[in-house]
């Protein structure tokens, strides 16, 4: 298992560096992103990083209208989609574009981290990765999307009462089960992803010098770049369903 520097350790308080930092990374990326394809926009001409902006917005709207009840709840969801969707295809990526390793002494003290961490390690200590290859952030996000569809669903508190107990018990056990796995989908695909590649990174060459792992090495970044596109579309359609579940406005269409 990987391991990362940390504050506060052996505390409640216990913070991973490298997912706070990947965080803020993240989400500068996105705004510069959107800061460019505003600047540089031209509505008679649309080329470059503008087309690929104006595209994840439609993509978002499309998804908005597939699965929101009215038209009050997908302005409501449709810029949050949009957000979260650049927001996660930033995030899952990431790990894959670079990672950095430094080895230490096994028996030190370094950054929070104990000589029994750095021992299970190896010695090895990661300071960059995707932030939702952490199993507390991604099941953060789900938990932020459970907040929100609830938060929305009691502007009408009858009819969010009985959405609860449709089922009874399965309503009150699926309310459970949704935001673990909504956040454990996402944190499995892209930890299982970053963890094989970090797997064949480290496999010695065949007699030295024989890079034997580079085709699988390609063909997993191939892969993984195509399941980390997925997954921030999976977990954006499944926040628009889970709110969508619960705008109980009364020009529902569906």
């Amino acid at each position: 298992m990987p391991v990362f520097p940390t504050l506060f350790p052996g505390t409640i308080w216990q913070t991973n560096v490298v997912v706070i930092a990947t965080i803020f990374l993240t989400g500068l990326i996105v705004f510069v992103l959107l800061r460019l394809a505003v600047v540089r926009m031209d509505m008679r001409h649309p080329r470059g990083l503008q087309n690929l902006v104006e595209w994840a917005f439609d993509f978002s709207e499309s998804m908005a209208k597939d699965v929101m009840p009215s038209e009050e709840s997908r302005r409501f969801v449709r810029p949050l989609a949009f957000i979260m969707l650049l927001f996660l295809f930033v995030a899952n990526w990431l790990g894959l574009i670079m990672t950095i390793t430094v080895h230490f002494d096994p028996h030190a003290h370094v950054w929070g981290l104990s000589p029994s961490d750095l021992q299970s390690a190896k010695g090895d200590v990661e300071l960059f990765d995707s932030p939702t290859s952490n199993m507390s952030m991604a099941l953060g996000l789900a938990i932020l999307v459970w907040l929100i569809s609830h938060a929305r669903g009691l502007r009408h508190p009858i009819k969010w009462f009985r959405h609860l107990l449709r089922h009874p018990p399965f309503g009150l056990l699926e309310e459970i089960t949704n935001p673990l796995t909504h956040g454990m989908r996402l944190f499995g695909n892209i930890f299982a992803g970053e963890i094989l590649l970090g797997l064949l990174l480290r496999a010695p060459f065949a007699f030295h010098f024989i890079p034997w792992q580079l085709p699988f090495i390609i063909a997993w970044l191939l892969y993984s770049g195509f399941v980390a596109t997925i997954q921030a579309y999976v977990f954006s359609i499944l926040m628009c369903l889970y709110i969508g579940m619960k705008s109980f406005e009364a020009d529902s269409q569906h």
